[in-house]
């Protein structure tokens, strides 16, 4: 059913470019980031048509040969960019593999373009904010914070009390046992070892905290390809730091 409710509309091609509309708005002030725009008077449920955007795509930037600085700068620009899409918009791109990425410009002025905008991760208010205190607990290394979260923050749970004890000790061992590392560092080992906690505990969790994680670590995966040495961890803090106070000024977007 879930696979339904989310594929189902994109029969709909207006969807799509009403998330283009959105992500041109979310982006306006960020010369860094392109999208398509669609051409309204030209679209039907039918038929998607949108300006062309031309460019290289983004793995040409993974082989030998291309500057450092390029890599380096590329790398920024896509990590940046989907965390403010998950931390401060609340409305992330759920294709963003490397197929759907180009690069226009020369350094320092090069930019990214992203693709196919079908797919789309929007949360809402209330599970945003959760969302937000998930990561930010993981971020700031507090497992059992988290876990417990992840909790309330599932719809449809049936654990029971113990199990639920165990989920967030089991979450929180994980954040002890790599007290060197980062969840934002890691995501993909995290996710793995938290969903199979959640399979043997019974604990459901959120879609949208799964998707919005996988989001990182397919965007991470490409940033490491381009500058391995990348510190995820400094760029995502200010940004965990700034929706939490926006929450909690009750600021929107």
């Amino acid at each position: 059913r879930q696979f339904r409710d989310v594929m189902l509309p994109q029969l709909d091609l207006t969807l799509e470019a009403d998330h283009l509309r959105r992500f041109n708005k979310d982006f306006a002030n960020d010369d860094k980031v392109l999208f398509p725009k669609a051409l309204d008077e030209l679209t039907t449920t039918q038929v998607l048509v949108e300006t062309f955007c031309e460019g290289t795509p983004i793995m040409e930037y993974t082989k030998e040969g291309v500057p450092k600085r390029e890599r380096q700068m590329l790398a920024l620009i896509g990590l940046e960019t989907t965390l403010k899409m998950i931390f401060l918009n609340d409305f992330v791109h759920g294709d963003l593999h490397p197929g759907n990425i180009l690069v226009t410009g020369t350094y320092p002025n090069l930019k990214m373009v992203l693709l196919d905008c079908g797919l789309v991760l929007e949360m809402g208010p209330a599970q945003h904010v959760n969302l937000v205190k998930v990561l930010g607990a993981f971020t700031k290394k507090d497992g059992r914070l988290a876990g417990q979260l992840m909790v309330d923050m599932a719809t449809e749970s049936q654990a029971k009390p113990i199990d639920v004890e165990r989920f967030v000790s089991g979450v929180e061992q994980l954040c002890v046992i790599d007290a060197n590392q980062n969840f934002i560092e890691k995501v993909g080992d995290y996710i793995t070892d938290i969903c199979y906690l959640a399979c043997i505990h019974h604990v459901k969790l959120e879609s949208t905290f799964v998707n919005a994680a996988l989001a990182v670590e397919i965007m991470e995966g490409l940033a490491s390809a381009l500058y391995p040495d990348m510190s995820v961890q400094s760029i995502a803090l200010p940004l965990v730091f700034k929706a939490e106070v926006m929450h909690r000024l009750g600021l929107k977007r």
